[in-house]
């Protein structure tokens, strides 16, 4: 479906008969839109990121949350949005996974590259909680090459809080660039 919202908006998405819903978006503004999956009990959001214009992202949505799409610019978003239904997955048992927030500091916005999961672009001034499998990288992009900003590993423990900012800051360092 072909949604706009506008300025300063935000629309709300449940499909409370799915046990989870996988929502494709599609930005086709030039702006950026904020996404959080949050939680309908607690009123907090269980992970977020900023979905940069043009870009096409899919986000994961338990029956227990909502997906929260908002506009935070001045001007009308326009966004195409697919949603499918489906049963969850078991849960995958903790030693394969870490769950930890990726934390931008800066007052500009980080876009990364997880691949096979997603392409977050952390908004200025926000954190992102994550679900990745111990072996995942997070890549960082430097002109048209990539680099990897970080993989996961056992020394990040569930509930670390990650500075992606002096993260990237120190791997540029090593790196050279």
């Amino acid at each position: 479906m072909r949604v706009q919202i506008p300025a300063k908006e935000k629309l709300v998405l449940d499909y409370p008969n799915y046990d989870t819903f996988m929502a494709e978006l599609q930005n086709r503004s030039l702006t950026t839109l904020d996404v959080k999956v949050v939680s309908k009990k607690e009123e907090k959001w269980v992970r977020s990121f900023g979905l940069a214009s043009m870009a096409i992202e899919k986000i994961r949505v338990e029956q227990e949350n909502q997906l929260v799409l908002a506009n935070n610019s001045n001007k009308t978003i326009k966004l195409r949005v697919n949603v499918e239904g489906m049963k969850r997955k078991e849960n995958p048992t903790k030693k394969e996974y870490r769950s930890f927030t990726l934390q931008n500091k800066s007052d500009k916005s980080i876009p990364l590259i997880i691949p096979n999961v997603m392409n977050p672009n952390l908004s200025p001034l926000s954190k992102s909680v994550v679900d990745l499998k111990i072996g995942q990288e997070i890549l960082f992009r430097v002109g048209v090459k990539k680099y990897v900003l970080l993989t996961v590993d056992e020394q990040i423990q569930n509930g670390d809080l990650l500075n992606v900012g002096e993260l990237m800051a120190q791997r540029k360092k090593e790196l050279g660039l």
